[in-house]
């Protein structure tokens, strides 16, 4: 009887163990957004027009070694939280415009024109002048098997000259078996420029 007692115990202690691993796994995995200085940064406050944005901005990675790229980047993928693909609005699109409608809710809407194509609600909080989107973690797969958990984090604020800054930041962890691995979270910033006709 004592070893059925103590068979449970283990067994009751080792569960306890991975729960605890999970939890801590599950908080350890938060994607820390690092917000550089900006001396021109605008507090936002609700309710807002922030302003019209191109959809897509070209961005120049400098590399110390090879030639300096150029790459585009799709402005309204920081906005979209509906799933699903845009790419047939995302070549009719000219602009974005951007409201603050409350303290916890931005919206944005695809236009072609004066024609709105799309409209997403980001949900999220005024923080420091910058508006923060809800932090999106999900976890995939079969723990312990084969699993991985994906942290993302991004805000918004504008400048003096209605210029937008996005700085968003993501990592993901997982493992097959007991093999562990993950990707170290950085901070990716960007600035559009105000959308001109």
């Amino acid at each position: 009887m004592k070893g059925k007692q103590l068979m449970t115990f283990v067994f009751g202690e080792k569960i306890r163990l991975v729960i605890l691993l999970f939890i801590a796994l599950f908080y350890g995995s938060c994607v820390s957004l690092k917000t550089p200085k900006r001396a021109d940064l605008v507090s936002l406050q609700a309710p807002m027009f922030i302003g019209k944005y191109p959809v897509t901005v070209n961005r120049m990675v400098k590399s110390e070694f090879h030639k300096d790229t150029i790459i585009p980047t799709v402005v309204w993928y920081y906005f979209k939280n509906s799933s699903g693909k845009d790419s047939l609005e995302l070549t009719q699109a000219t602009h974005i415009k951007l409201t603050l409608t409350s303290q916890k809710q931005l919206k944005a809407i695809l236009y072609n024109r004066d024609v709105p194509l799309k409209t997403e609600v980001l949900k999220g909080r005024l923080r420091k002048g910058y508006f923060r989107a809800k932090h999106e973690l999900s976890l995939s797969g079969v723990p312990p098997f084969y699993w991985s958990m994906t942290s993302s984090k991004m805000q918004v604020g504008i400048g003096r000259e209605k210029q937008l800054f996005i700085d968003s930041a993501d990592e993901t962890n997982g493992s097959i078996l007991i093999v562990m691995a993950g990707t170290p979270g950085f901070t990716r910033s960007i600035t559009v420029p105000v959308y001109e006709k």
